[in-house]
């Protein structure tokens, strides 16, 4: 039986990058479906590791490096600082999930 664990994956300029949020895996890829590949294959090589090295802690990704994931996101217009705005929005795409 397989977990189930959320991801987010974002577009950069030249490339996808995918990270786990679960277990603090990432992987990149040059479009969606390659993402998720190679993240799905990073995901069952750490776990496949965890298994065999039960001492392994595993930890989810702490909040500064998941913010410093996110602001990669940011399109150019929205680097700008703004003393009236403190929520910023980020584009979001709903991907498939599979069990």
């Amino acid at each position: 039986m397989m977990n189930e664990y959320t991801v987010i994956v974002r577009k950069s300029k030249l490339e996808y990058v995918g990270v786990c949020l679960d277990l603090n895996v990432s992987a990149r890829g040059v479009d969606l479906a390659d993402v998720e590949k190679n993240l799905f294959a990073a995901i069952q090589l750490y776990l496949q590791d965890i298994e065999e090295n039960p001492d392994t802690m595993v930890s989810p990704i702490p909040t500064g490096e998941l913010i410093e994931f996110l602001q990669d996101t940011e399109p150019e217009w929205h680097k700008k600082k703004s003393k009236n705005l403190s929520l910023r929005p980020f584009e979001v795409h709903e991907v498939p999930a599979y069990v």
